[in-house]
């Protein structure tokens, strides 16, 4: 018994020992990812009671040592190959060999019907932040495949899959009834069974013929330009996908057509006129389609999310004035990007497009506004030229016609709560019903403070209509209150110039 005991301890000692010694020996496997840093090894955290960060530690150390790597790629390997069948933390396998992104399935991905319409007004009202100042601004959306190839999830996956594909319907529904100018990629890549593949089986994105589609699609958008239908493959390449190589780190690759004459022929002799001045935001999607895109934009800047970089890379792109910006975003991301990540008022794209849009406003020669361009409400007059509100303070304003209506407004507020702009608009797509305020279409201009003071420019179609001012939403006192209003000259919108 002693004797099993001396063995089983054994053959425990060397399943521990073989990773830690190929780590010693040769060091991080080159495919690691989340290495594990030398400031996490020397960390005081290592002797806390809280076993999280040693287990976590521990595990890396492990999974990323040669021999840890070597056993991962052996298994997902196996699981791919010879069973069949793959089901980790982030890919599972659908039918005939498809691999899918597991996390895009997750319930946070998936939107609420109530939510939709002000995510998608907010995608119109940084439109006209950013139309005010010359800058033609378009947001796309990447497809997630599963959203284009469902018939290939197969059963298993299906159950999987909660609600995404019935958000990714509703939204889009939502989209063509309200008329939103968002590019959804969708609209090019929908199949039939029989059509060939757009999207590699196994990688997230799409392959070169749903390139050619793309640019198909953005060639329509900005010059009106039909290109021909889908060209002669040019030959094959070989690739190593993200699914099969960066996340479960096989050493597997996968074929697929090539359209190289596509782009040297047609792409070139259709598309006379580039577009210039153009920023493009983007994940990886763009990324991998730069070699498409050049035939229809003439060297674009790009700026990549995910860089811990991304805002000044922004803000140094927004400095060489780009008259076209191009937002695009996987759809999994899209929603959230919109609402609180990188394009929402605070954030990054946000934050870029208010101040070129501020420093554009402070150009114009505005004076104080009328008596009856004005209406306050839930606002009484206090002592000494103040104003109380016990709370949803608002200031309706009626712009100057004549050009682009510039508003400037001051003031002082005791109130910790943000002030915002709320541009009257339509959003449902039915011309007998009145333009409304809606939540999407609320500029957040600040944070709280007590000393304000804003400046903004809107485009020239809301030259004398009326906009709704909060300086804050709750109860506060606010007091040397001064309304200025102006209008700049129209842009050529052929030029961006006045």
């Amino acid at each position: 018994m002693k004797l099993a005991n001396l063995a089983t301890a054994a053959v425990f000692a060397v399943f521990l020992a073989a990773p830690l010694g190929s780590l010693a020996v040769k060091g991080l496997d080159p495919a690691a990812e989340k290495v594990v840093t030398m400031a996490e090894l020397t960390s005081g955290q290592l002797l806390t009671p809280d076993d999280n960060y040693r287990n976590d530690v521990a595990r890396r150390l492990v999974t990323n040592s040669p021999v840890g790597m070597d056993a991962i790629r052996t298994k997902n390997t196996l699981d791919f190959k010879v069973f069949g069948f793959v089901n980790t933390t982030q890919v599972v396998s659908g039918e005939d060999g498809w691999l899918f992104y597991k996390p895009s399935f997750s319930p946070d991905k998936c939107l609420s019907p109530k939510s939709a319409p002000a995510i998608l007004g907010r995608i119109e009202a940084l439109r006209a932040v950013a139309a005010a100042t010359g800058i033609d601004l378009r947001f796309s959306v990447s497809p997630d495949k599963e959203v284009v190839y469902p018939d290939k999830l197969g059963p298993g996956v299906t159950a999987l899959v909660g609600c995404k594909l019935e958000t990714a319907r509703e939204w889009r529904r939502m989209v063509k009834r309200a008329g939103s100018s968002l590019i959804d990629h969708l609209d090019v890549l929908r199949h039939d069974f029989n059509d060939a593949l757009l999207y590699l089986r196994t990688d997230t994105h799409w392959n070169d013929l749903g390139k050619v589609r793309i640019l198909g699609q953005l060639a329509r958008v900005y010059l009106g330009t039909s290109l021909s239908p889908d060209p002669i493959p040019s030959g094959e390449a070989t690739r190593k996908n993200d699914m099969l190589n960066t996340i479960l780190r096989t050493k597997e690759s996968e074929t697929f057509a090539i359209y190289n004459d596509f782009l040297e022929n047609v792409a070139s002799t259709k598309i006379k006129n580039k577009i210039t001045s153009m920023l493009i935001v983007h994940d990886s999607f763009y990324a991998l389609s730069k070699d498409f895109l050049a035939a229809l934009f003439a060297e674009p800047s790009y700026v990549a999310y995910g860089s811990s970089t991304f805002r000044a890379d922004l803000d140094r792109a927004f400095s060489f004035n780009p008259r076209h910006v191009l937002v695009n975003s996987v759809e999994r991301e899209f929603f959230y990007r919109l609402w609180a990540g990188e394009f929402a008022w605070k954030k990054s794209l946000g934050i870029a497009l208010l101040k070129r849009n501020e420093d554009e406003a402070r150009k114009c020669d505005v004076s104080n506004i009328r008596s009856d361009e004005l209406t306050l409400l839930n606002l009484s007059e206090g002592t000494r030229g103040t104003y109380l509100a016990k709370g949803d303070p608002q200031i309706h304003i009626r712009l100057r016609n004549g050009g682009r209506p510039c508003l400037r407004i001051s003031f002082q507020a005791d109130a910790r709560e943000s002030s915002a702009l709320y541009l009257k608009a339509k959003l449902d797509g039915e011309p007998d019903l009145p333009a409304i305020y809606q939540e999407g279409f609320k500029v957040e201009l600040a944070s709280a403070g007590d000393k304000r003071d804003f400046a903004i420019v809107l485009p020239a179609e809301f030259s004398g209509k009326e906009v709704r001012f909060d300086p804050f939403d709750g109860p506060g006192r606010l007091s040397g209150l001064q309304i200025e209003t102006g209008t700049l000259p129209v842009l050529d919108r052929r030029t961006n110039t006045h």
